[in-house]
């Protein structure tokens, strides 16, 4: 459920808040934590989470805008180590910064054993190629840039996967930004793969004058938009060489708005038997989550007996008190979601939760690799954990952004704190995943890890697929 305000001022770059407003804002998102978080102490003890929030209202000494106050409260949230909780910025403030001049970095960045990397050279500068380097930003050690940057984001336990993930997929604009001084330019210190050391102001490489436009096609009708919307989120392949293998790769559990989700595996599944697939690649690169229903039916058919995506969903509470409860508003807390079990405590009232009846009559009985990355996340995170607890599989990829023991979600209120109009992500479950014995605080961790170099990041070079053949060779 998202929170919707009232029509608001617009934003003010010079205006403050006085001291007792950001004073009351903290109060209130401590009381929303501590009162209703599933997860609040699942890695950080209380003792400790107690001195970061007495930290930050010593720190509120004096008037601040929200540039200065909410990496304040982010910094805060984020030593939670949960990647569905976090503060945003106020509606009024993300509108006024959309109109604002931005100052990228002419480089997209590879994160690899705690070293900055060029993925991409997006520069006028050609020496600055994918490998090398970045030991420096403006005098700042890529160290401390990247030790901030990784602390400051929202994430799920100790590693650093998730974070690592949207860095590299074009977050570290912004989050540089949030930390230190955006510019037009940037003086980088680097080093390239012989050791040599350089500094440059590199240049954004400009796009050139666009060519005569072509006529314009026919518009696309609303079929064929749909189609290219589903060719995002999921699609069926068959590699060249790799006899009896099939690819399905699903980047979102969110195709059920677009299609009858149950219908399309039905097709899959079917389409792999009549070709004889003897090894199926489920690929949930990228795969942040979505719908738990989605990834529950693909389960299905892997599955030989009852089984679980998530073990257990527990809340703290009915209903949180700073909420409305309610059915009629985006701002109010649904608790026909909950139920009462028999111990007292309070459950997830949906049906993704627990116990799960496979198909078995379309069991797939060939061999199943899941691939992973930081970027699978929530429900993916949790579907690689479980289907490896329940049934033989190889993980490939690298160790997953969400969990192995699961994550706080099932449903997520976006919460408007009074003073600031910042809003808290607060998800309401802590959803088990069905792995017995997870390693705290860590993701999935692949049987087989791949980890793609900055120069295969910038051709877009698929590192596990030019691995796969060796992978699946030894299956014979």
């Amino acid at each position: 459920m998202s929170a919707q305000t009232a029509s608001k001022p617009p934003y003010d770059p010079t205006g403050r808040f006085a001291v007792p407003q950001l004073q009351a804002d903290l109060a209130f998102l401590r009381r929303a934590l501590e009162e209703a978080h599933p997860g609040l102490y699942w890695y950080t003890p209380k003792d400790s989470l107690d001195h970061y929030f007495d930290r930050t209202a010593a720190a509120l000494t004096h008037e601040m805008g929200e540039a200065e106050y909410w990496p304040l409260l982010q910094r805060l949230v984020a030593k939670v180590h949960c990647g569905h909780t976090r503060v945003q910025h106020s509606p009024a403030y993300r509108t006024w910064s959309r109109q604002q001049p931005v100052y990228i970095f002419p480089f997209t960045v590879a994160i690899r054993q705690n070293r900055l990397f060029v993925a991409a050279n997006q520069s006028t500068d050609p020496t600055l190629r994918p490998g090398t380097e970045l030991l420096a930003i403006e005098g700042h050690p890529a160290s401390e840039v990247l030790s901030r940057m990784r602390t400051f984001l929202s994430g799920d336990g100790y590693h650093y996967g998730f974070q690592d993930q949207q860095l590299e997929a074009g977050f570290f604009d912004n989050t540089y930004w949030s930390l230190y001084q955006a510019k037009p330019t940037y003086e980088l210190l680097v080093q390239d793969s012989v050791g040599q050391q350089r500094r440059l102001t590199p240049q954004l490489q400009r796009p050139a004058a666009p060519a005569a436009k072509l006529p314009a096609g026919p518009p696309l009708t609303p079929e064929q938009t749909q189609a290219r919307q589903l060719a995002r989120l999921r699609s069926l392949t068959y590699p060249a060489g790799l006899p009896a293998t099939a690819v399905l790769r699903i980047s979102g559990f969110s195709y059920d708005e677009l299609e009858d989700y149950r219908k399309y595996h039905a097709s899959v599944f079917a389409e792999l038997a009549q070709r004889k697939v003897q090894r199926l690649v489920i690929d949930l690169r990228g795969n942040t989550g979505g719908n738990n229903a989605i990834a529950i039916d693909v389960l299905k058919y892997l599955m030989k007996k009852d089984f679980a995506l998530t073990a257990s969903a527990r809340a703290t509470v009915f209903a949180p008190s700073f909420m409305p409860v309610g059915q009629d508003s985006d701002t109010a807390f649904d608790t026909t979601n909950v139920r009462r079990l028999p111990n007292g405590a309070f459950g997830f009232a949906a049906a993704t939760a627990g116990k799960q009846q496979p198909y078995r009559q379309d069991y797939f009985r060939g061999k199943v690799v899941v691939v992973i990355d930081g970027g699978t996340f929530s429900a993916a995170s949790n579907f690689a954990a479980s289907l490896r607890a329940q049934r033989r599989i190889t993980v490939v990829g690298q160790e997953s952004g969400g969990a192995e023991a699961g994550a706080n979600g099932g449903i997520i209120s976006s919460i408007t704190l009074p003073q600031t109009q910042l809003v808290l992500q607060l998800p309401h479950f802590r959803l088990l995943s069905a792995c017995v014995r997870p390693q705290l605080g860590r993701g999935v961790r692949p049987d087989v890890e791949i980890i793609p170099t900055p120069r295969q990041l910038a051709t877009r070079t698929d590192a596990v697929l030019v691995e796969l053949p060796r992978i699946l060779r030894g299956w014979r």
